[in-house]
Order: structure tokens, then C-alpha cells, then sequence
């Protein structure tokens, strides 16, 4: 099933015509991180490649949850479609969704999908549908409306607003205002989010609330730091034994219960899991209930922890479409750098290696320009040593290498090696054993020929 287009958009700002793919089918059964990504309004929200500018693209959409026996199918009014046409587009929809959906879990509700008439009505369905009612999305509307009161005013009258609207302004005011910002930034707003992030801090500072969030990051903080020192005591010797205990005397603990699993999320795989269930199934009584209580805990946490690392993930992948659909790979790429990332550059090496195994030449050679563009753009912005340290990486030859620190090593001085070998450090945890010892050996070189100098 497909569940994107590709169409030609043009810019209303520059007037740019530029190809673009827009998503027509969410199916949160087949990709559950859709869901968010859709009820932050962060679903086909498309930049132009030359200017910049942000369009949110009216398509048909279908909506499915097969966890809630719910279809919804919404056909924008502005695409003044006629009655047969916008039948014909539900129908397809439609059957592209049934059509993924296997035999034996096909159930009545996929052939009578729901019509919407606006996408806020669609969206006050899936979460009526999660149990958010009226009164309760109302309340959020009014958080709105106090947020963009506080927008709207100079931020000297900030503290009248507070004033006025201080019973609305609670943690979950404050996290809303960060998510806010955070979809801005992705979808091309950097002005509006700088504007939420200043007023978060301004909240953080002077609120009842705000102070509560810090004073409870610090204590956090604190927990982390103190799981951490315990975890780098034991160091290489620290055993599956040795975990688990640590695991079960944190059992009453939350916060450190948290540090610990946002600490060592690997290590709660499936057999550490088997190992706790025969604990439980083992014990008696109020002991057993503890053990069981902690398993599901422990669960609730990783979920949370792996929602987090898939919504970064998809969050990487929302940036490299928008990327790679872009004729001047330049100009979509450097408003973008402060998205580029750790985590982009795994999901964009991933891509080649995918396009690759599936001998998608076209693919792999259009990803591998993304990487190249996106490697000198790093290098241009990066400090003089690290330019020099990968001019030599990139070296022919080790002769010309060489080369290359003679000529240059003596302008760093001592600094140039010491990065050189912090940088091997680096490449050996990225499982690039080769290239760091090469690069140690570089480092040596870079040393002695400066000693000389």
C-alpha cells in the first residue's frame, strides 16, 4: 500500500514549482509514531526548497487505528471536487487501506469509513475516541488562547498576563508550549519558536509552576548523577547480577528506577525480562506482588524511552524526505543544520545501505549526495583543526598525509594531536577500529614533528 504521492507544489512566497511528497493514508497500525506526528499538525507541512517558506498541503486523507475499529476519511472542501470525483476518492482510499489489511482482521467498520468534514473535526474524533472529551479538549483550546495572549503582547506585559491568567499557566502549560516550539522549528517557524522558547524560560523564572519544573529537573538531575557513579564504579565488571540487583533495590525508588532505565535502556532486553517474571512467579505473597508491580513499571518506562528514540528517528526521516525532494540540495540543507545530527546522519547512512541492498542505484547515488553536501557544509563551519584533521583523513596516501601535518601541524601546536586522539577515541565507540588507528598513528606523527618545530 502506498501511502504517499508525489505531486508538483508551487510556492506562494517565491513562486517556485518544486516536487514534493505528501502523505494520504495514516495508519497508525502500520506506523504508530503517525499518530503524533499527525495530531501535532506535523503531516505534510512541506518547505520550499528555495526560500525557505513552510506549506501545509490540502490532500485527501484517511485515518486508521485498527486498535479502535476507527477509519476517518477527510477530502479538503477547497479542492472543489464534484460529488462523483470526491466519491471516487473515498473509494480509493478506501481500498488502499483495505487492501493492506489481511483477511482474517478485516472487520464491517473498514467498509463504512467515517467522513470528516475539517480536519479539527477529525481530529476531535481520534481523541474522543482516546477518551478526551469536550471539556477536556475545550480546556486545552483555552491554554491556547492564553498562550498566544502572551505572543500577541510585549513581553514587558508578560507579568500582567500571569497576573490575569495565572490558574492556567501549570506544568502542562509549560509542556505545551515546548511542543509548540518544537513543531514551529520543524516545520520552517524558527521566528515563532525562538518567541515560545524565550517565553518558556520567562515562565520557568517567574511562575509557581516554572519553579516546580526547575526544582524538579535539579533533583533529576542529581538521581542521574548519583545511578551514574554507581553504574561507572562497577565499570566493565558490572554483570547481569549485579544489574538486576540494582534493579530490584530501586524497586520503591522511582526517580532512580527512571536514571537507571534511561541509563542502561539496552540492558533491559528479553532476557533480563524472563529473568525478573521467574523471580515473581518464584516469590510469594507481598514479595511477588513488589516483583510484578516493578515488571510492569519497568515497562511502562522502556515504552516510553522507546517512543522518545522512534519519534527522534522519525523526526530525522521527516527531514531527510523534505531534503532529498529538493532540487538544490544546498539551499534545503543549510536552514536545516541545527536538525542535522547524530541521529540524521545514522537514519541517512541506513538509507544508502538500503537503497544499496536493494539495488536502487538512483536512490543510493541521490542519498550519497546528501551526504556529501551535508559533510561540506559540517566542514565549513567547523574549527581549523578539525578542517586539517579531515583534510588528512582524506588524504590519497599516507606520504601526502604527512604531508600535510608537516606543513600545518606547527600552527596548532600540541592541541592538534591530543584532538587527533580524542577524535580516535570517538571512531573506536562508532566500531571504526581501522580508521582510528590510523588516526593515532597520524596523531604520533603530528607530535613528534611538532616537538621538532
Amino acid at each position: 500500500m502506498s501511502q504517499v504521492v508525489r505531486t508538483t507544489l508551487n510556492c506562494p512566497r517565491c513562486g517556485t514549482a518544486f516536487q514534493a511528497i505528501v502523505e494520504q493514508i495514516i495508519d497508525v497500525g502500520v506506523d504508530p509514531q503517525a499518530k503524533a506526528r499527525f495530531l501535532s499538525g506535523r503531516v505534510n507541512m512541506i518547505s520550499c526548497p528555495n526560500c525557505g517558506h513552510t506549506l501545509a498541503v490540502g490532500t485527501p486523507l484517511v485515518y486508521h487505528d485498527p486498535s479502535k475499529d476507527l477509519m476517518l476519511i477527510y477530502v479538503p472542501m477547497e479542492l472543489n471536487v464534484s460529488t462523483p470525483e470526491r466519491e471516487k476518492i473515498v473509494g480509493d482510499l478506501t481500498r488502499r487501506v483495505v487492501d493492506n489489511v489481511p483477511n482474517e482482521r478485516r472487520r464491517g467498520y473498514l467498509l463504512q469509513p467515517r467522513m470528516a468534514l475539517t480536519l479539527p473535526g477529525m481530529i476531535d474524533t481520534i481523541l474522543e475516541s482516546d477518551g478526551i472529551t469536550a471539556d477536556m479538549r475545550e480546556a486545552q483550546r483555552e491554554k491556547m488562547r492564553v498562550m498566544e495572549m502572551f505572543l500577541q503582547v510585549n513581553p514587558q506585559e508578560w507579568p500582567n498576563v500571569i497576573q490575569q491568567q495565572g490558574a492556567l499557566v501549570d506544568p502542562q502549560f509549560l509542556q505545551m508550549i515546548l511542543v509548540t516550539a518544537e513543531n514551529a522549528a520543524e516545520t520552517g517557524k524558527d521566528q515563532m519558536a525562538q518567541a515560545l522558547l524565550r517565553l518558556y524560560n520567562f515562565l520557568l523564572q517567574n511562575t509557581t509552576a516554572g519553579q516546580e519544573l526547575v526544582e524538579a529537573a535539579e533533583m533529576q538531575e542529581a538521581t542521574v548523577q548519583e545511578v551514574a557513579a554507581e553504574l561507572e564504579a562497577k565499570g566493565e565488571q558490572l554483570t547481569r547480577a549485579d544489574f538486576m540487583e540494582m534493579t530490584l533495590r530501586f524497586a520503591e525508588e522511582d526517580q532512580r528506577l527512571q536514571a537507571l532505565v534511561g541509563l542502561m535502556r539496552p540492558a533491559l532486553d528479553y532476557q533480563f525480562f524472563q529473568e525478573l517474571t521467574r523471580r515473581a512467579e518464584a516469590a510469594q505473597g507481598a514479595e511477588r506482588e513488589k516483583l510484578n508491580h516493578l515488571r510492569e513499571r519497568l515497562l511502562e518506562l522502556t515504552a516510553v524511552i522507546d517512543q522518545q528514540t522512534q519519534m527522534v528517528l522519525q523526526r530525522a526521516a521527516d527531514t531527510l524526505r523534505v531534503i532529498i525532494n529538493s532540487e538544490d540540495l544546498d539551499a534545503a540543507i543549510r536552514p536545516r543544520m541545527e536538525m542535522i545530527d547524530d541521529t540524521f546522519l545514522a537514519v541517512l547512512q541506513a538509507n544508502i545501505r538500503a537503497a544499496e541492498q536493494q539495488q536502487d542505484a538512483r536512490s543510493a547515488n541521490r542519498l550519497k549526495e546528501v551526504l556529501q553536501t551535508v559533510l561540506e557544509i559540517m566542514r565549513e563551519g567547523a574549527p581549523p583543526q578539525v578542517r586539517l584533521i579531515n583534510e588528512v583523513l582524506e588524504a590519497p596516501s599516507p606520504d601526502e598525509a604527512q604531508a600535510l601535518l608537516r606543513q600545518h601541524a606547527p600552527n596548532f601546536g600540541p592541541e592538534l594531536p591530543e584532538l587527533m586522539i580524542a577524535l580516535a577515541e570517538d571512531l573506536d565507540e562508532s566500531e571504526q577500529p581501522e580508521a582510528a588507528q590510523r588516526l593515532r598513528a597520524l596523531a604520533s606523527f603530528a607530535a613528534q614533528h611538532i616537538k621538532q618545530n
